[in-house]
């Protein structure tokens, strides 16, 4: 009976996050894995991208990094890695039609106390020696990317505990990015 219930009680946990299971390392800190979400994005070559945080290496949330993976349908690989916890990824094109892969991760500093969300833009096809472009915006939880007329939209949220022990607050932000990495405009509400 007691298993039961404490099984029952995982899977609520799970439910309540959402975005994530969490583990903990020697250490005691905590490492979010995420499963699930955007997993998955074809593009229109047939190529597979993919994303695996490298959980086993990190000791913290601050050494956390993911493989961004391209599989073609001949079934040759190609990764690149990133820092951070890669949440969501979708393929966009610019202005010129070219082809990006435009991924948001969950990334904690050493010196920060609170997470942020970096933006990764890289242009398609990648390899091994691919450098995407990095782009740091406020707030940790990140919305799915959307393309429109040659910009990247993506909402985050940054919250922010109270110092007096009442309720936290929460700041949410609409940011619009170009393709060159620059921040078009930033706008809270």
């Amino acid at each position: 009976m007691r298993t039961k219930l404490y099984i029952a009680a995982v899977m609520a946990g799970l439910f309540i996050f959402g975005q994530g299971v969490h583990a903990f390392s020697g250490n005691g800190s905590k490492m979010p894995h995420h499963f699930g979400g955007n997993s998955l994005v074809v593009g229109s070559d047939g190529t597979s991208y993919v994303a695996s945080a490298n959980i086993a290496s990190a000791t913290s949330m601050t050494s956390m990094t993911s493989n961004l993976i391209a599989i073609t349908s001949a079934g040759s690989k190609q990764s690149i890695t990133v820092n951070g916890l890669v949440k969501k990824f979708v393929i966009g094109q610019d202005t010129s039609s070219n082809n990006y892969l435009i991924a948001t991760a969950m990334v904690k500093s050493s010196t920060t106390t609170s997470p942020s969300t970096v933006l990764y833009i890289t242009p398609l096809p990648f390899s091994q020696s691919s450098t995407p472009t990095s782009v740091s915006l406020t707030g940790a939880m990140a919305s799915r990317p959307q393309i429109v007329n040659g910009n990247i939209y993506i909402t985050t949220t940054l919250w922010s505990a109270s110092t007096t022990g009442g309720a936290s607050t929460k700041t949410s932000y609409l940011n619009v990015v170009g393709f060159n990495g620059s921040i078009v405009s930033q706008v809270s509400y």
